[in-house]
């Protein structure tokens, strides 16, 4: 692929000097010597308001932990959880105020109290899962406590001791969240409408809190949209005991279980990953708790609106820390990781498919090439593989795996290998290393070319903001033009140049002599009349003209476009070779100076077994990167700036509660995630978070302000609204450009482009499969298109056989009963290919691309109105699906989504196309072309991108790509695009300045011709 040249003069010598990169003054210097974070002046943290806002999520946390605790089947009939004896069921159905206690419930009551757990009453159990996975869940839940002497006293209730104790409920009956959760339904407005139906007609809410009208044909109706099969009748009046075979579905057993945090002895240190360890984090009474007096200096404190502390310190230097990366990195990623070098917080936006995955890796190997100890916290499991999957690419470097006792295997593994990897003894401190000048070599060789990488974007800017500014001054030119003003005729050499006769016509617009001279000069020379407005008009073609000569001037002084990229691409390979050298030279000294806290820390994993981080702490210079999940930070030491760097990814699905505790460990911090995902569901109750509020002292208005509230937000926005602006990763890999466009607009409001190959299969990238179904209200809650979900059936059989074999697929639906019924149905054929099916989260990560997705939106004439808000606000599911597919199959009603104010209405009027408007800058171009007698097609779609211009000479073509873009980094990806159809379709492609078509069509027109 080839650039045209804006002029055959070749201007500046890219080979000479490089220019140094912007220096700003570091402030902070850590134990590497390296900048810490720059000041910034905020009040200071005021300690009390701390402590408040951790009373507040410790409660929220441990009441949310009781509606979401599971109790693993096994556990059935032990002190964890008892089954009532056979009889009536009395709580729920309303028989009585109060249950007394047999002799295992009581059991269940008395190590609840010790352990400072909830006691709670179910009804009927249900058992989900197979083989160790099993787990027993009543379908209704509720609190209960005992009654206490007072009431007995008074009779309003009858304990007798052969009985046992008596408990009563206390609060509203519930649906079990746990349950729920396991199937999948974790949409907050289904737990409102079940919650809501369950209460509705409640007899006795004062005596009886938790009777529930209609129990039997509420608890029937309730299982029958969960899809829970009935392993017995549903019969409050004769329930069963325990049961004798722990079969999967809904038993009609009633039972008592204790519930929330509290379940290990006191004795026992909390598991890292477990709602205890959070808490345990954020007790500031623990001893190795979250301390609010040692906050300053973390990164915590600018989440919590305090001012940085100046730490100082010897070494201090200045400018940018060049970054170590093993892939190419964009300008968008290069100014996070900038920020994160520099800065205490950072937030960046990172939707599904920008490069998250590469962004993490380059944030890993430039912390630890320099020095500096980094953690990686992610949301899930898939996120944590992807982080240590791009540690293996080459150079290698390790990072430990740690989360508790599950990970020690690994750990222990890993150091195994670490130690026969580098079996050299460690040099004497006192000589320096032998490769010491090598080792400089290598970083002025990675300084350089980072250097160099950002002259040539700096470059591409200028050239970029250029040609951008001379396409609007181009139109402006030819219409001056068609109004007789041409500034070619008005403004020559002899007669002056624009700035010349600006200024003699700004005077001439005075009164006096001198004005009446210059307005006499100006009829003379230019044949001008001086009235006002021609001499307004005059002054604005003067103006122009300026500005256009000015911007010319700039323009043709840049390097070609062609010599750019190419020094692009050297630059950037150099600087890679030059950061893997660096990490080499950093990480393999360090390995064998630490081999003896290796080791140390090997016989400490095979030997202690009890509370605490022995061994840990003396590792983390020797190995200084580590990663786990983030409710998993407890694995660690709970240091106040144990680490230089702590990575958040996927902050999106991270609770702000759980963010605490991360950034308490580290001075600065990155958090990165989705903005278009609305953040992880809470099962508390709106009461319970007030009541929350009220104990800890705190205010509603601050916390929502800060993000903090639980259950309002995520990680993300509270990261956000403590450290704006939210930098943005701006490129889509791997999505189809038709998709990801409509993405970009209704989800992140244009600021993010496409970088994708092109498509050789040649199908297209949307397909709809039109099907004028019925959205109707399902069982309990929620709703459902059964006609759609038949039709993606057919659907799904017909691109199994279709569709080569390796392609990848998934069909996602907005709503929990349109994914279980699809699933259902799918279960029972028998195709060539995995399927995935699943909601909005099925494709959320960065690395969940699919080659093929069905999507069922669910929506027809006729839907209920709360049915089309509901579908319409997951911009979460329009972001995914869109970007995370390259063949999107829509089988819904097509009349219904055309002309839709959405994603779906965008695909059907093709509303990503902006060669509808009328364009004079192609439309010229086009004219000349035809007239020298070549074919023009124009606004083509060329292997799934689309072409301003398809030129034919005969047999032969040529693509041509108009350059409108204002920045930079457009200029490139329109350079990428190119090289990569000239790649797949073996056609030439030429990069078209737009401006040259209006203000230079002759010679551009002969480039054109030349260049095929």
């Amino acid at each position: 692929m080839r650039s045209l040249r804006d002029d055959e003069h070749e201007a500046g010598d890219p080979g000479g000097t490089v220019v140094g990169v912007g220096i700003r003054p570091v402030t902070q210097v850590t134990r590497s010597g390296v900048g810490q974070a720059s000041l910034r002046w905020k009040p200071q943290i005021d300690r009390s308001e701390v402590r408040s806002l951790l009373s507040y999520l410790r409660a929220c946390l441990s009441r949310e932990a009781v509606h979401t605790h599971e109790v693993r089947a096994e556990h059935v009939d032990s002190d964890t959880c008892a089954c009532l004896p056979t009889g009536p069921e009395l709580l729920f159905s309303g028989a009585r105020e109060t249950l007394p206690l047999h002799p295992e419930s009581a059991r269940v009551l008395r190590l609840s109290l010790r352990r400072g757990q909830a006691l709670r009453y179910g009804y009927p159990l249900v058992v989900v899962g197979e083989g160790t996975d099993r787990a027993a869940l009543p379908l209704l839940t509720v609190d209960v406590r005992v009654v206490d002497d007072l009431e007995a006293a008074t009779g309003a209730y009858d304990p007798t001791g052969a009985q046992g104790p008596l408990v009563r409920p206390v609060g509203p009956p519930d649906i079990n969240c746990a349950l729920l959760e396991r199937l999948g339904i974790t949409d907050p407005e289904d737990l409102f409408e079940l919650r809501t139906r369950l209460r509705t007609g409640a007899p006795d809410t004062v005596r009886r809190p938790a009777a529930v009208a209609e129990l039997a044909a509420k608890v029937r109706t309730l299982l029958s949209r969960l899809e829970i099969e009935r392993v017995d009748d549903i019969d409050p009046l004769g329930t069963r005991g325990l049961p004798r075979v722990m079969d999967p579905g809904a038993h009609n057993v009633a039972v008592v279980f204790r519930a929330g945090p509290g379940g290990q002895f006191d004795t026992d240190d909390p598991e890292p990953g477990g709602v205890e360890g959070i808490l345990a984090d954020l007790d500031p009474a623990d001893r190795d708790g979250l301390h609010p007096d040692q906050v300053g200096g973390t990164a915590l404190e600018s989440l919590l609106g305090g001012a940085p502390e100046d730490v100082g310190g010897p070494g201090e230097g200045e400018g940018d820390t060049p970054p170590i990366s093993a892939t190419a990195l964009t300008q968008s990623q290069y100014e996070v990781v900038r920020s994160a070098m520099r800065e205490q917080l950072t937030v960046a936006a990172a939707p599904p498919g920008s490069g998250l995955t590469d962004l993490v890796d380059a944030l890993v190997r430039t912390a630890v090439g320099h020095g500096q100890r980094v953690l990686v916290c992610a949301a899930g499991e898939d996120d944590v593989r992807d982080v240590l999957r791009g540690a293996g690419t080459a150079p290698a470097h390790p990072v430990v795996r740690v989360g508790g006792s599950r990970h020690r295997a690994a750990e222990i593994r890993l150091l195994d290998r670490i130690l026969t990897e580098h079996t050299n003894p460690a040099a004497d401190d006192g000589d320096p290393p032998p490769d010491a000048e090598e080792a400089a070599r290598h970083w002025r060789d990675l300084s350089e070319a980072w250097n160099r990488i950002q002259h040539v974007w700096r470059a591409m800017d200028t050239m970029a903001s250029g040609g951008h500014a001379l396409a609007r001054l181009a139109v402006e030119r030819v219409h001056s033009i068609a109004q007789g003003w041409d500034p070619d005729r008005l403004f020559t050499p002899e007669r002056g140049g624009p700035e010349y006769w600006l200024h003699r016509a700004e005077r001439a617009r005075s009164g006096g002599l001198t004005g009446l001279q210059h307005r006499t000069a100006i009829r003379r020379e230019m044949g001008v009349p001086t009235d006002s407005d021609h001499l307004v008009r005059l002054c604005a073609v003067a103006r122009m003209e300026s500005e256009w000569r000015a911007a010319v001037d700039r323009r043709t002084g840049c390097a070609p476009l062609g010599r750019l990229t190419a020094e692009l691409s050297e630059a950037g390979e150099r600087h890679r070779r030059a950061g893997a050298a660096c990490l080499r030279a950093v990480a393999e000294p360090r390995l064998r100076r630490g081999r003896a806290a290796i080791e140390n820390r090997l016989e400490t994993l095979n030997w202690h077994h009890g509370s605490g981080w022995p061994g840990l702490p003396s590792l983390l210079d020797t190995l200084p990167a580590w990663v786990c999940r983030t409710d998993q930070a407890r694995a660690l030491p709970p240091t106040p700036g144990l680490f230089d760097l702590v990575i958040v990814a996927g902050a999106e699905r991270t609770r702000a509660a759980e963010l605490l505790p991360v950034l308490y460990r580290s001075r600065r911090a990155v958090v990165i995630g989705d903005p278009a995902h609305p953040g992880p569901t809470s099962a508390l109750e709106p009461d319970e978070e007030r009541r929350a509020l009220a104990a800890s002292g705190t205010a509603a208005e601050q916390l929502e302000a800060r993000g903090l509230r639980h259950g309002s937000g995520s990680a993300l926005r509270a990261a956000y609204k403590a450290a704006p602006p939210l930098l943005w990763l701006d490129e889509y890999h791997g999505a189809s450009p038709e998709l990801a466009e409509i993405a970009s607009q209704r989800c992140y409001g244009g600021r993010v482009a496409v970088h994708a190959a092109p498509d050789l299969t040649g199908r297209g990238d949307v397909d709809w499969r039109d099907v004028a179904g019925t959205c109707e209200a399902a069982p309990g809650a929620s709703y459902i298109n059964r006609d759609e979900a038949y039709r993606v059936l057919v659907v799904v059989d017909e691109l199994d056989a279709e569709v080569p074999p390796g392609t990848t697929m998934a069909v996602v639906a907005p709503t929990q009963p349109q994914v279980a019924l699809i699933r259902r149905l799918l279960a029972k054929r028998v195709l060539r290919h995995d399927v995935r099916v699943g909601g909005a989260d099925l494709l959320g990560r960065d690395g969940d691309t699919v080659d093929l997705t069905v999507l069922s939106p669910m929506l027809a004439k006729g839907s209920p109105a709360i049915a089309e808000r509901r579908v319409r606000r997951k911009s979460h599911l329009w972001s995914t699906v869109f970007t995370r597919t390259r063949r999107l199959v829509v089988v819904g009603d097509r009349t219904y989504w055309s002309g839709d104010d959405g994603p779906l209405g965008d695909l059907l009027a093709g509303a990503s196309d902006p060669g509808t408007a009328p364009d004079p800058v192609r439309t010229a171009l086009v004219e000349r072309l035809r007239e020298v007698g070549t074919s023009v097609l124009t606004r083509q779609t060329v292997h799934g991108w689309t072409v301003d211009l398809v030129v034919g000479f005969g047999a032969r073509r040529l693509l041509l790509l108009l350059d409108r873009e204002s920045h930079g980094r457009g200029l490139r990806r329109l350079v990428a695009r190119g090289e990569a159809l000239n790649r797949a379709t073996g056609d030439p492609v030429v990069v078209v300045p737009a401006w040259r078509c209006l203000a230079d069509r002759e010679s551009l027109v002969e480039e054109i011709l030349s260049a095929s």
